[in-house]
């Protein structure tokens, strides 16, 4: 006799077949009556989306099957959902799903809408396998006691770990709910700090390799390129200028973008930069998504980098002489009786393009997406700014270090990470130039009330206040997290 679930989409779900499936996965355990636990609304799909064991090479999809998918299929912001298969074509790789009433209104097209039919490409369909959160909370106690040795005390483990996980007195971090009992080679952990980078190419290859496997892992980064040399300074080995710490931070940020995290879950950089650094402007301005902003800057600032980085990020698109034309067209009907049909908006937006003459966007505007940024702040930056006075920009000096300076530098400089500690041990200092700190601190608020970035890290605060000095460490950033 076939048995469903209870409650609302939980009452379509074939139990009995789908304890079958499941018996074909070691990892997983069998529904049983007693479980309740599937929670609402977003916190559903995030544990079906995310958190349960699925049938990932679908061995056992079939018609009628319980299933979460992407319902809309966006580039950059795909939705997921989840229905049940009503129809599968094995050769053109494609299923008929009927999705749940609650993401009908996410869905492109009227018909889908109506109907709540779509097809999809089965790589963006998944089936859980678990559909309550004891059958997670089961897995998860199952490997956190695997490391048990004695029998007794490891089912003693397993009773003490179901207990509170099934009962909701402790839930772990998203990565171990994934990961534990899972036999998959994935991170436990939700979030990690890397170290400072090595600057040099070998350096950023490594720190590059690292960040792409905890990603794809499911682990989310925090990097510092505080230690990346800035732009234009001489690269002695190659005999060529460096193309700056913020390019290299751009190329380690679009690893968001393509590093796959089973198929829902992006991924989730944090990037800093030192207040200090030479390439701070740069790094703040280069994400400024707003050719308002942009345009604000350039009229507003006293600072001649600020205005010029704000002039090269912004993009103007000169109006064609059709355009013109249709433009004036809509304006001409502003004297005139009836106005054409057209709105005083839109009366107004020909105004604007006519006085400006085209269109501001921006350059790049994919650049550093794949990653939030905050700026590292530092004690002498915020007293400069109280008592408004000047604030060095500076790095090492590389391009007259010797020989065994080069060589220390390249084998040191990554464990301090901060232009201060490396002055006083008394290597050579480069100050790159000179600007007034109340406007860097308005760039960094200006930035970040229009555009929500760049965040900001108060890191001297974070490194008196650390335990982590205890153990001869330091802070060097935050994950994505803040932690």
């Amino acid at each position: 006799m076939q048995t469903t679930t209870s409650n609302d989409t939980y009452a379509k779900v074939n139990v009995d077949r789908l304890n079958a499936d499941i018996r074909q996965f070691s990892q997983v355990h069998e529904i049983t009556a007693d479980m309740k636990i599937t929670h609402k609304g977003v916190s559903r799909l995030v544990m079906l989306d995310r958190y349960a064991f699925k049938d990932t090479e679908k061995l056992t999809l079939a018609e009628n099957d319980f299933v979460v998918l992407t319902v809309k299929d966006d580039p950059k912001f795909p939705a997921r959902g989840f229905g049940f298969i009503q129809s599968i074509d094995w050769e053109k790789h494609e299923a008929v799903v009927k999705v749940e009433d609650e993401f009908v209104s996410v869905l492109d097209h009227e018909n889908e809408r109506e109907t709540g039919l779509i097809t999809r490409n089965l790589d963006t369909i998944d089936k859980p396998l678990e559909v309550y959160y004891e059958q997670i909370a089961l897995r998860n106690a199952t490997g956190l006691s695997e490391v048990e040795t004695d029998p007794v005390q490891k089912q003693k483990s397993f009773d003490n770990f179901y207990n509170e996980l099934s009962n909701l007195n402790f839930i772990p971090a998203g990565r171990v709910l994934y990961g534990a009992g899972s036999n998959t080679d994935v991170t436990y952990f939700n979030c990690y700090v890397m170290p400072y980078i090595q600057d040099s190419r070998e350096g950023i290859s490594d720190h590059r390799k690292q960040v792409m496997e905890i990603m794809s892992r499911g682990g989310g980064v925090g990097t510092n390129g505080s230690t990346l040399r800035p732009r234009n300074t001489l690269a002695r080995g190659v005999n060529g200028k460096s193309s700056g710490s913020v390019s290299w931070l751009d190329d380690i940020a679009k690893l968001t973008h393509l590093v796959e995290q089973g198929g829902s879950r992006r991924g989730a950089q944090m990037i800093m930069l030192a207040d200090w650094h030479p390439d701070i402007i740069e790094f703040i301005i280069s994400k400024m998504q707003n050719p308002r902003i942009l345009r604000f800057l350039i009229q507003n600032t006293e600072d001649e980098q600020i205005k010029q980085l704000a002039k090269d990020k912004l993009k103007f698109t000169p109006l064609t002489e059709t355009e013109k034309d249709l433009f004036q067209s809509v304006v001409n009907y502003k004297h005139m009786p009836g106005s054409g049909g057209f709105t005083e908006k839109a009366i107004q937006e020909a105004e604007e393009k006519l006085y400006i003459g085209g269109t501001y966007t921006v350059h790049n505007p994919e650049f550093l997406t794949g990653a939030n940024i905050s700026v590292c702040i530092t004690k002498e930056f915020m007293d400069a700014v109280e008592e408004d006075t000047e604030y060095h920009l500076r790095f090492p000096d590389v391009e007259n270090y010797t020989k065994e300076e080069m060589k220390i530098y390249n084998e040191e400089w990554q464990s301090s990470g901060d232009v201060r500690e490396w002055e006083e041990r008394g290597f050579g200092i480069r100050n790159y130039r000179t600007v007034k700190a109340s406007e860097l601190w308005n760039l960094i608020n200006i930035c970040a009330t229009y555009s929500a970035e760049p965040g900001i890290f108060f890191i001297d605060n974070a490194n008196e206040k650390t335990n982590a000095s205890a153990y001869g460490q330091k802070v060097v950033a935050t994950n994505p997290c803040g932690e």
